[in-house]
């Protein structure tokens, strides 16, 4: 078993490319499952909207990628929100989520190892990329619960 461990740089060099983009097929799946006549449905009155939780997954991306690399990148702007199409939503969504998977081809050790400081917690901005995923996991599974929620099928689950 020791000569098959990696150390987490290794996984995230070795893996995370396609782990990430399985994750970004799997996102965009979910997002085209929602017919349009639905993208500002709502389970609660507080709850976002399924559009909303989309968008809110590119906010995020936006949010925690200027950790990784300093500069502010905003896919969409906020003004624009109420006249958005499906199409305009999907575009946006993979948009960031290629961003993403760019900063994870050109990441360096050097730029992996960088520790930060995030909300109190010191960690290395590779774990960014995990908050990442995580997030987008989240909000991802919220969207499944409204398609069935309407009834529609949801997209099969891929789970690594």
């Amino acid at each position: 078993m020791a000569g098959t461990e990696l150390n987490a740089q290794e996984y995230f060099r070795a893996q995370y490319e396609a782990v990430w983009q399985r994750h970004l097929k799997y996102s965009k799946a979910v997002a085209e499952s929602m017919p349009e006549v639905y993208y500002d449905f709502s389970p609660t009155e507080e709850a976002m909207s399924f559009q909303g939780q989309l968008l809110h997954v590119v906010d995020n991306i936006s949010m925690l990628t200027v950790r990784i690399t300093g500069d502010s990148k905003d896919f969409y702007r906020k003004e624009d929100v109420t006249a958005f199409k499906k199409a305009d939503v999907l575009d946006i969504l993979n948009r960031a989520n290629a961003y993403v998977l760019d900063l994870i081809q050109n990441a360096s050790d050097s730029l992996l190892n960088e520790e930060i400081d995030f909300r109190g917690v010191s960690m290395s901005k590779e774990n960014i990329f995990y908050l990442l995923r995580d997030h987008q996991a989240h909000h991802r599974a919220q969207c499944l619960v409204y398609l069935r929620i309407k009834g529609i099928p949801a997209p099969g689950y891929v789970g690594w």
